[in-house]
């Protein structure tokens, strides 16, 4: 199954029904908002304006990120009845006010969105005519329910943090995983508490050193994390349920198909351009000729890196997809099927997203290594690729632009591939996950 792109005319202003909810504000210009004055930053919301003057009106969105740099995007629409809806899902005739905070660009500077994670991220909404700005409001979009905790896991057999949702329990259980970035997945442990799931940001190495437990390099990482880290959460009063979801982005996908192969305690998985086979760790330093992952004490079959100085980019921002293409396409035919995760035993649904211009790794290719073989099983799953997203698909609704590289690393995929893949796959993971409940 693939992502497809759609337009939205943005030319509409019927109110009569548009879902909103919350606050009734008056601006200073006799403008009435009605809609809600705070949400969660993966939650869709619109606006109703009524008191609108008659003709063309400019809508401008703006948010600032954790560096203090400004965000906008804007359109316009033609008002006949005193109405403006700003609606919360897609129209063939309106505008969608989540998609157009995706469309926000820069005002100065080419950086990817940073939101100030620690506090709620303010948008604001000005709606102006003929230059003359006629009324605003701001919402402000928290980081999921202000009400989830998050506590350090007590154990010494592993690293995390867990997100408990603020309702009474218990609740089926999560463990997420970071990619070789090598920071935990904070954020989308708290989102995920926020619809309901006990969340455990795993961290499972540290280049930085800070865990003395933890390997500094993605190399011989234990799959003991991930099979500690769910028995300790089975094992907990919180949790409700006899197996956790596992939620892995990029290497943390890798991760999760494989801990989820080789673990009773897991369920349903969820891979973010991961991959279906394993890897050689890799290190800052030196080439080491060992596995990405380690299971009780033992070196993991992989698929070895090229040799090729020619395929390896050195100088940020690196592309690494033709480095790990040449890898996989010179590695002979036992070694690809040595490294080949059995997908197939994990208990659960598997969701597999891919960006179809990823420029890490061919994820698609990847992830489709278990897409087959799951299909050979008659295994319940799913793989989407989003032809216009790169290796960066995350939560929704945050700007896209300049996604496609970081100072480090060339990540592929456009705006507009990314708010699709953003808006479209978030649903359909957290409905993947959903099944723990059955």
């Amino acid at each position: 199954m693939t992502g497809q792109e759609t337009e939205n005319p943005q030319d509409n202003t019927n109110c009569d029904d548009v879902q909103t909810a919350g606050d009734t504000e008056q601006s200073s210009q006799s403008l009435s908002f009605t809609g809600p004055e705070t949400v969660a930053i993966d939650e869709r919301f619109g606006l109703e304006i009524t008191g609108v003057p008659a003709g063309s009106v400019s809508i401008e969105v703006s948010m600032t990120e954790a560096g203090g740099t400004e965000w906008t995007a804007s359109t316009t629409a033609t008002v006949s009845d005193g109405c403006l809806n700003m609606h919360s899902e897609p129209t063939q005739d309106g505008v969608c006010l989540p998609e157009l905070l995706q469309q926000a660009t820069q005002t100065d500077g080419d950086g990817s969105y940073s939101p100030a994670q620690q506090s709620s991220d303010e948008v604001t909404i000005r709606i102006s005519q003929e230059g003359v700005e006629l009324g605003a409001k701001t919402v402000d979009r928290t980081f999921g329910d202000p009400a989830v905790e998050a506590t350090p896991a007590d154990s010494t057999a592993f690293v995390g943090t867990v997100y408990e949702p603020g309702d009474d329990g218990p609740h089926p259980a999560v463990v997420v995983l970071h990619g070789s970035g090598g920071e935990p997945a904070q954020t989308t442990a708290r989102l995920l508490a926020s619809h309901g799931f006990v969340a455990l940001a795993l961290h499972y190495f540290d280049w930085r050193g800070r865990h003395e437990m933890l390997p500094q390099e993605l190399v011989e990482v234990p799959l003991e994390f991930v099979e500690a880290a769910s028995d300790w959460l089975l094992n907990d009063s919180r949790v409700e349920g006899s197996a956790v979801g596992l939620w892995g982005t990029s290497k943390g996908g890798e991760y999760a198909l494989l801990s989820g192969a080789r673990l009773d305690s897991v369920g349903p998985v969820v891979s973010v351009n991961g991959s279906g086979v394993v890897w050689q760790g890799f290190s800052q330093g030196q080439v080491v000729e060992s596995p990405s992952w380690v299971a009780d004490g033992n070196s993991l079959s992989y698929v070895s890196y090229t040799d090729d100085p020619t395929v390896w980019d050195s100088s940020p921002p690196m592309e690494m997809e033709p480095a790990y293409t040449a890898s996989y396409n010179e590695a002979i035919a036992d070694e690809i099927d040595r490294a080949t995760i059995s997908v197939e035993a994990i208990d659960g649904p598997v969701l597999l997203v891919s960006g179809g211009m990823d420029s890490m790794w061919d994820s698609p290719k990847l992830q489709g290594i278990a897409a087959d073989r799951l299909e050979r099983h008659g295994c319940n799953y799913e793989h989407i690729i989003y032809e216009q997203a790169g290796h960066g698909i995350t939560f929704p609704y945050l700007p896209t632009a300049n996604r496609e590289r970081t100072q480090q690393f060339v990540m592929g995929g456009t705006q507009s591939g990314y708010a699709i893949a953003d808006r479209d796959h978030w649903p359909k993971a957290i409905e993947t996950l959903e099944t723990l409940r059955e």
